[in-house]
């Protein structure tokens, strides 16, 4: 794994580990719990989830040691992307730690149908 990746994501589920999740907020809109509630109304998450449950669902997929992580990158994204998948759900995180997205799904189809995606290894290629 690329040495600047690697430290960048160790950073990235350290900065999660110990401060949780930081999610994109505008004005009055909280994109956590838009997501969250957008999760259980499609019946992938618990009703009775909060936020922090659902925020450390997330925090969990991200320091597994055996899940992938991708490199998400386009030419007109100011940032990267780091994707973390379970082989059920996919985590986008920007490199700046705002998280992007939650999302069930099948990972290997969706980082083959779309551009820009890398696969960089397993957590556990974060910490060796």
């Amino acid at each position: 794994m690329n040495p600047l990746y690697k430290n960048k994501i160790k950073q990235l589920i350290d900065k999660h580990n110990k401060t949780g999740v930081t999610w994109r907020k505008l004005r009055n809109i909280h994109y956590g719990e838009i997501h969250l509630k957008k999760r259980q109304r499609r019946k992938e998450l618990p009703l009775k989830w909060e936020l922090s449950e659902y925020d450390n669902f997330i925090v969990n997929i991200m320091n597994e040691i055996q899940n992938d992580v991708h490199l998400y990158y386009l030419s007109t994204f100011e940032q990267n992307y780091f994707c973390f998948d379970d082989g059920n759900w996919i985590v986008i995180v920007g490199e700046d730690g705002i998280m992007d997205t939650c999302m069930k799904g099948k990972p290997q189809n969706y980082f083959i149908n779309n551009p820009g995606y890398e696969y960089l290894g397993k957590v556990k290629d974060v910490f060796s």
